[in-house]
């Protein structure tokens, strides 16, 4: 029996969507792991909560110790973390794997302080849609591995039972996201602008009061500023308590779709190309302008029945299997287990 360890690390949210039902998955197999979770992921999760220091320096021991088996890490922003422990696995041979949990910056997630790119040995996205964008952003084709998407797997089970609301009293919720501090003024808007867009196109209008859900990451003071409308918990506990889902790019708007709830992307006066995967898809279309905004919420958005729309054949995380998917993989590359 293999008793060398998997070490386990989540960072930002999304990292931790992906990385936890796998972490779960597997310890009901008994199977030999250190889980962490740093930064905004240790909110979410403080029992493996953990410092930096502390995640780098027990690899390193393992390491010495030959006591690692392989390294699965997310893909995070703004902190070099998962890098460096990829970096020093890959250097002892040990086999890495990284979990994609969104459909953009494929390649630069893996660029380190020095401009170099540190990939694992192992990609996995999501599906050939993000497999096909990713090689065309440089990532070697060979390391990817199309096998789902672990944290949209209790998502796609709404797919099977879809109810429509009958309130009167229309609830909107804003989902933010710290766009600026990632691409500054890159994108043409911020999430300040596209919030104070939404405020401003829904103030007289009956049909629908307005909240806020912020993201871990966002700016402080931003959050202070709107904190009179803004909600707490978790998005799928949440969710249904609203009557439409506007967002800028997240995949919380491919929660909303899943789950039957309209939902709508707003990314005024968009300059760069959209990275918003539902309007990838096909299950919401982007509204790029305030005019546009407005109009929309006038005539409100019901012609587009969630219950009816067409989602693409060639998903393979809409069978709600991921987690098993991966779980498997990581069986059978880190352990040696088929």
């Amino acid at each position: 029996m293999n008793m060398k360890k998997i070490v386990f690390i989540a960072h930002d949210p999304g990292g931790y969507d992906v990385i936890f039902p796998v972490v779960q998955r597997l310890q009901q197999e008994t199977v030999s792991m250190n889980f962490y979770c740093l930064g905004p992921a240790a909110d979410l999760n403080p029992l493996y909560g953990a410092s930096e220091t502390c995640v780098l320096q027990t690899i390193h021991s393992l390491l010495q110790e030959k006591k690692l088996s392989g390294l699965v890490t997310g893909t995070s922003w703004g902190n070099n973390l998962e890098l460096k422990a990829i970096a020093a696995c890959k250097e002892a041979q040990i086999p890495t794997v990284s979990i994609l949990d969104y459909w953009s910056n494929y390649q630069t997630r893996f660029k380190d302080d020095s401009d170099r790119f540190v990939y694992p040995d192992y990609y996995i996205v999501m599906d050939e849609l993000a497999a096909k964008e990713a090689v065309q952003t440089g990532v070697p084709s060979g390391i990817l591995k199309v096998l789902g998407h672990p944290g949209l797997d209790k998502y796609a089970a709404y797919l099977k039972n879809r109810c429509c609301s009958d309130r009167i009293t229309r609830k909107a919720l804003f989902l933010s996201q710290p766009l600026s501090s990632l691409y500054g003024g890159e994108l043409g808007y911020t999430e300040q602008q596209a919030l104070d867009g939404c405020i401003r196109a829904l103030q007289g209008n009956g049909n629908y009061s307005l909240y806020v859900k912020f993201h871990p990451k966002d700016d402080i003071n931003f959050q202070k500023k709107y904190c009179n409308i803004a909600v707490q918990g978790n998005l799928t506990d949440i969710m249904p308590e609203y009557d439409l889902i506007i967002g800028m790019n997240t995949i919380g708007l491919l929660y909303a779709v899943l789950m039957g709830i309209p939902a709508i992307s707003y990314q005024p006066d968009l300059r760069q190309a959209d990275m918003c995967v539902t309007n990838k898809l096909g299950l919401t279309r982007l509204i790029d302008s305030y005019q546009d905004l407005e109009l929309i919420l006038d005539i409100g958005i019901n012609g587009q029945d969630s219950k009816t729309i067409n989602l693409p054949k060639n998903l393979i995380w809409l069978d709600g299997r991921s987690t098993e998917r991966v779980a498997g993989f990581i069986r059978e590359v880190l352990l040696n287990e088929i």
